[in-house]
Order: structure tokens, then C-alpha cells, then sequence
């Protein structure tokens, strides 16, 4: 019975440690301002979309078009920021019917409004760059009861670092 509690007792130190190293930073540049927010991930890679790069390529509502650059850190997951890859991705947006889809090689691929982490892992910048340009969420609104993917949390972490950076504006227009 002692055997049975010692290996029960190693086998949860061993499973507590393993979930700990899967703590995802929110935040790519903490220290200087939060540009790079975490905005997907899965497996151990981390998606941060950078909230100032977002190019408006067309504003014609119901139709809109952002490029948005993203930084992919394959282990995030582990705490390691310092393998980072910067890449650019294109959205298409339209609010009439309520469809997203990223532009890969000139080709339109539908984007749906909800599904697993692992089945949306990189489409997340698309929903957080029209959320961040138009204080708006695309699929959010509609889906959150549906799609744990579009919770909450993933708007928290925006809205957190845009206030902390009107916060830090403010602050320095009355020093």
C-alpha cells in the first residue's frame, strides 16, 4: 500500500511539473510594452500577434483586408522565447456574412468561427487584428458559447496591454 501512495504521489509531482511547463507567456516583450501579445498556441508553439502591425490593406464595410505581422515561438510552452520566427499574415473580413479567411498564395481559405485549439491555432491573430483595429470582435460575439477558443482570455491579454499603454501615455502627457 506504501508502494501504491510513494508511485501515485511521484507519478502527480511528475504530471504537476509537466502542466507548470506548459504555462505559455501572455506577453513576447514584457518589458517593453506588450507589442507581442499571445495569441494562439499548441503543442508547445506560441503565436503572439504583434498589436502594431496591423496594415489596413481595404476598408470598403462590409469588406475589410489586414495584414498583421505575428512572431511563432515553436517553445513557448517550455518558457523559451528565444527561437523566434516573424511572419506576415493576410486576412480577408466579410461582416455581411460574417466570414473570415487568411490569403496563403493568393488563395481565399476560409477560416470557420469556431473549432478546437488545434484545429484554429493560427487564425487567432486574424480575430485579435480585427478586434485591435476596430474595437470590435468578429467571430467572438457570435461564437464565444460555442468556441472555448474565442473565450475571454484570448481578448484579455489585448485589452490588458492596450490599457497599460494608454496607462503609460497618459501618465507621460501629465509629468
Amino acid at each position: 500500500m506504501k508502494k501504491f501512495f510513494a508511485v501515485m504521489s511521484f507519478l502527480a509531482l511528475i504530471l504537476s511539473t509537466s502542466a507548470a511547463s506548459a504555462d505559455y507567456p501572455k506577453y513576447l516583450d514584457k518589458n517593453k510594452g506588450k507589442v507581442y501579445v499571445l495569441c494562439g498556441m499548441h503543442a508547445g508553439t506560441g503565436w503572439y500577434i504583434n498589436r502594431r502591425s496591423i496594415d489596413v490593406k481595404r476598408f470598403d464595410p462590409p469588406y475589410f483586408r489586414l495584414e498583421v505581422e505575428v512572431a511563432v515561438v515553436p517553445r513557448a510552452g517550455e518558457g523559451d522565447l528565444s527561437n523566434v520566427k516573424y511572419i506576415r499574415n493576410e486576412y480577408l473580413y466579410d461582416w455581411s456574412t460574417r466570414k473570415m479567411y487568411r490569403v496563403e498564395k493568393g488563395q481565399k481559405i476560409f477560416i470557420p468561427p469556431y473549432g478546437t485549439i488545434a484545429e484554429l491555432p493560427s487564425s487567432y491573430d486574424g480575430e485579435l487584428a480585427f478586434c485591435i483595429k476596430y474595437r470590435k470582435r468578429f467571430y467572438g460575439e457570435l461564437y464565444a458559447d460555442k468556441n472555448t477558443a474565442y473565450s475571454r482570455e484570448l481578448y484579455r491579454n489585448v485589452e490588458n496591454a492596450e490599457f497599460e499603454e494608454a496607462r503609460r501615455h497618459h501618465e507621460g502627457l501629465y509629468k
